[in-house]
């Protein structure tokens, strides 16, 4: 196991949510600025307007089937970059994605356990 403490060289996860159809252009943005390694997650959420307007039952299969209904399938590609490069990363992002919907949220990374084969 590889234990990684940043000190110093803070790390901030950024974390672009968008519709699939757009994936290939977070992708593209990114290898672009020279960031090659990143994971994505397929998910299911809605909108707080969507949201907003819900009342639901306690019935949690009732829940359940609701937000399966109303939801829509969106994508989350998930990157480490340096602290210092975070800004610049993200107005690249927002000009790359100008004209779409997403959402970018930065998390900063204080340690990286990586454990190997």
């Amino acid at each position: 196991m590889i234990d990684i403490r940043l000190g110093n060289f803070m790390k901030t996860m950024v974390k672009i949510f968008v519709d699939h159809e757009h994936l290939v252009r977070v992708i593209n943005t990114l290898t672009e600025l020279g960031i090659t390694g990143f994971y994505l997650i397929e998910y299911q959420g809605m909108a707080p307007k969507t949201w907003k307007s819900f009342r639901l039952s306690e019935d949690p299969n009732m829940t359940l089937t609701a937000i399966r209904d109303h939801s829509e399938p969106g994508v989350m590609v998930n990157t480490v970059v340096s602290s210092n490069e975070c800004e610049r990363i993200i107005k690249q992002l927002q000009e790359a994605l100008k004209g779409i919907r997403y959402t970018i949220i930065g998390h900063k990374v204080t340690s990286i356990k990586v454990k190997g084969d």
